[in-house]
């Protein structure tokens, strides 16, 4: 898991943290400035002096300066603690790191003085001078105004802003956990009360596909019988269209909503659409183009029949001159596509709108065999979560476009002979 990264303005009030650093200069009489790990300022500068205001002026005097600063800061992350060093112009500068969790957020710099003692003798002067002081009497007066500090004070003044910083950071870190540590919560809360709300759909989908079987069993032998009386009474095709309402029928009364084989799926469709053909020969075109390779991916069975019942129902049936309805399902790596096209009457784009929102309480278009399109989109849901898509197009007169994306899982299950 990638480690997480923050952002000193994201972890700290900034106005809070202004505060601080203007009563720190105050009290000490440093000069300083808070930055980000970029060296950009995130807060105002605090006591800056008149000699470090006019050596910024020149570009050689800002490019002491920046280099001075940009070298500074990285040392102090180096070290991990604060870092006392003499500027380009040789004035007393400390860098002191804010580090959180082992990661580099910025620095305070401060400073801006002279030491009192021999102690300056033995500081690091980071960058050569930008400016030749024999040659600026303005800056030689202005450098009279720097004042001089006793070596130990500006150490424990550094250390001081470096231990406030850091404290206050470090709660601000905590504090931003904790807040996404509830979110977290939160989101985990939804989503379990989401799963719960999508298996009370599936088991009402359920429900009404028994509810709307009168007398199943009953109706599935007599159907057996109607075909075996019309196989020996030789009426062929009336014996393929009983015996393909009866595969329909066996189905919805064993399997509704299982997983099994793509393939077990499409024999349904087969069947199914065997029946309308039989019943519009002239009207109703079909084309099936599926690649071998998504035959054996599982889906819940009884999902497609009733989008491709919709196709028909609803936008093939009702147009004068019929139409055709194109099947498509091929592999996307990792994913199964699988196309429902009709070029039918088509739907509004008000009706479309609120099949995209599962509108339980429309009926008409909306309604697909007694299950509804949603109750079809929340069983993919149930089985598949997220990586279920699916898409749906329609335009007046132009017909209608059904796409929807499924994981690739091939099935464990065999097939149906």
């Amino acid at each position: 898991m990638a480690k997480r990264l923050f952002h000193l303005r994201d972890v700290v009030d900034v106005n809070a943290l202004q505060e601080i650093q203007d009563r720190f200069s105050d009290a000490t009489g440093l000069a300083s400035i808070i930055v980000d790990y970029q060296g950009k300022p995130v807060v105002r500068y605090s006591n800056f002096s008149d000699f470090c205001a006019r050596v910024r002026q020149t570009a050689s005097g800002r490019q002491g300066c920046e280099q001075s600063d940009a070298h500074a800061g990285l040392e102090a992350a180096r070290q991990g603690r604060p870092y006392i060093y003499c500027c380009h112009m040789g004035l007393v500068d400390i860098a002191a790191p804010i580090i959180v969790q082992g990661q580099y957020l910025g620095s305070i710099m401060a400073g801006q003085v002279l030491a009192e003692d021999d102690q300056l003798l033995l500081l690091e002067r980071i960058a050569r001078p930008g400016i030749n002081l024999a040659l600026e009497p303005e800056l030689k007066f202005l450098l009279k105004k720097i004042p001089l500090m006793p070596f130990a004070k500006i150490k424990a003044a550094g250390q001081l802003m470096y231990t406030i910083a850091n404290s206050i950071a470090e709660k601000g870190v905590a504090s931003l956990i904790q807040e996404e540590l509830h979110e977290q919560k939160i989101r985990l809360m939804e989503e379990m009360k989401s799963r719960a709300e999508l298996e009370r759909a599936l088991k009402e989908a359920e429900l009404m596909v028994l509810q709307s079987q009168i007398n199943p069993h009953f109706l599935f032998n007599t159907l057996n019988a109607i075909s075996r009386l019309a196989l020996l009474e030789g009426a062929d095709r009336t014996q393929e269209v009983v015996y393909a309402l009866a595969e329909l029928l066996r189905g919805s009364l064993r399997k509704a909503g299982q997983l099994a084989p793509l393939r077990e799926e499409l024999s349904y469709v087969h069947n199914y659409l065997l029946i309308q053909q039989t019943r519009y020969p002239d009207r109703l075109k079909v084309e099936f183009d599926v690649e071998e390779d998504c035959l054996q991916s599982e889906i819940p069975l009884l999902t497609l029949q009733p989008l491709v019942e919709n196709a028909i129902v609803h936008g093939l049936e009702p147009k004068e001159a019929g139409g055709t309805l194109w099947l498509r399902i091929m592999r996307l790596g990792d994913q199964v596509q699988i196309e429902i096209i009709d070029d039918g009457l088509g739907m509004p784009e008000d009706v479309v709108e609120e099949i995209k929102k599962l509108d339980r309480t429309r009926t008409g278009r909306c309604h697909v065999t007694g299950l509804g399109v949603n109750n079809v989109v929340k069983r993919l849901q149930y089985h598949f979560g997220d990586e279920f898509q699916w898409q749906i197009q329609s335009e007046i007169g132009q017909g209608t476009h059904i796409t929807i994306y499924l994981p690739y899982r091939p099935s464990k299950v065999g097939d149906v002979t």
